[in-house]
């Protein structure tokens, strides 16, 4: 045990002596660092000493305890620094089971028995001694009585035993080596394959950084495939419905209104109780004529006695020869019989494009083929008079009203074949 900044004391300094009571294996300690406490004892200040047993030839002996003589106050009457004091009975205390510093009477009673642990103990060394000269001395009556250097039974079986273990060391090394060896080649492919985790490792985080580029765009992909489609749907289903959609039939309405023919709501004719404008008549009959010249031109049709010429509420009709004939009123005496040539050229129009969808069936092979429900004969619909001159009003509004209706199944039959 070592005491750090303990103050000198002169060589004549008179002790009063104190026991510190050290645990067996710092006493041992403080035993083999004999140059530590060489150099406490030697030192000029130092009073203390350390004692541990020891057998008569031999190395010490542990002990339960043992102790160490501290010195307690100087010749001069002035005692130890009281703080390094109070460390070493505090070290002291916590390396042993009793507290220190211990009075005279403990101190006597713990030398007592440190005395009679070394009787004990040098006894028993001594008994030690004896037998350890009685067996050599045996060992060598034994071999001066055999003479030729030979072992005893007991000999060959300790050499017996001793070539055992010399050949299980050699066996032992030789495993050793093998295992070596076999360590060896076991650390080489563990790093191979270490090699080849790692190798996996990155070619699978490759894979899956490719698969989520894989499905992100297919996920655009499918997107963008889920908008064609939509969109080529809402197409379809709107194609769909201008397919049977009829621009003709939104553009020229034919219907009816009690007694009178109606196109796109304007009244075609007159009766004595129904006063009809003939701005109203004007532009009825300029739809007509522009309903059936478009359906001509669809048709791909050339009238060959009459042209056509619908100008909003002012349609002409002109004949071979270019002679103009107006198709609107309002219609006096003196221009009636032109007005009635417009009809008339109307009507036979009319009546040649009817006979052209005829014979359009026919080659198509429909059956029944188109026909008028009125037939149109001349300026007659149905057998009634369409001319304005010398007509009764009600013949003549009957007989157009009759004409919008051929109208529109011509318009019909149109629809159905374009």
């Amino acid at each position: 045990m070592e005491f750090v900044n303990v103050p000198k004391l002169p060589p004549n300094a008179s002790l009063e002596e104190s026991f510190v009571v050290l645990a067996p294996e710092l006493a041992l300690r403080a035993h083999r660092g004999g140059d530590s406490r060489d150099q406490m004892s030697s030192s000029p200040g130092t009073a203390s000493t350390a004692r541990s047993l020891t057998a008569p030839g031999k190395g010490p002996t542990p002990m339960a305890d043992s102790f160490v003589v501290l010195p307690n106050e100087r010749a001069g009457g002035e005692g130890l620094d009281a703080n390094v004091m109070a460390r070493v009975f505090d070290i002291a205390s916590d390396l042993s089971d009793t507290d220190h510093p211990l009075c005279a009477e403990c101190s006597a009673a713990i030398v007592a028995e440190v005395e009679r642990r070394t009787a004990e103990a040098e006894a028993e060394c001594a008994a030690y001694e004896e037998a350890l000269e009685r067996l050599q001395s045996a060992e060598d009556d034994e071999y001066d009585a055999r003479g030729d250097g030979t072992t005893s039974e007991g000999g060959e079986t300790i050499s017996l035993a001793m070539q055992n273990v010399e050949k299980s060391e050699r066996e032992a090394e030789e495993t050793l080596r093998a295992l070596e060896s076999e360590l060896a080649a076991t650390r080489l492919a563990r790093n191979k394959l270490a090699k080849k985790a790692a190798a996996l490792d990155e070619a699978e985080d490759t894979y899956w950084r490719e698969f989520h580029a894989f499905k992100k765009n297919l996920n655009a992909h499918m997107e963008r495939r889920d908008a064609i489609v939509a969109r080529t749907e809402q197409a379809q289903m709107h194609m769909e419905r201008l397919e049977k959609t009829n621009v003709f039939n939104d553009a020229f309405h034919i219907w009816t209104d009690g007694a009178f023919g109606t196109i796109n709501g304007f009244r075609l004719g007159r009766l004595p109780n129904v006063v009809v404008e003939w701005d109203e008549i004007n532009a009825a009959f300029g739809l007509a004529c522009l309903l059936l010249q478009s359906m001509a031109r669809i048709c791909k049709f050339t009238f060959t006695q009459y042209t056509l010429k619908p100008m909003g509420s002012f349609p002409k009709v002109y004949d071979a020869r270019g002679n103009a004939y107006e198709l609107f009123g309002p219609v006096s005496i003196i221009s009636s019989h032109k007005y009635d040539k417009a009809v008339l050229g109307f009507l036979t129009c009319m009546h040649e494009l009817s006979e052209f969808m005829r014979a359009r069936d026919v080659r198509q092979g429909v059956n029944p083929p188109f026909e008028l429900p009125f037939v149109i004969s001349s300026d007659k619909v149905d057998g009634k008079k369409m001319s304005f001159t010398f007509n009764r009003d009600e013949n003549w509004t009957y007989a157009l009203k009759l004409m919008l209706t051929d109208l529109k199944l011509m318009l019909a039959w149109l629809s159905c074949k374009d």
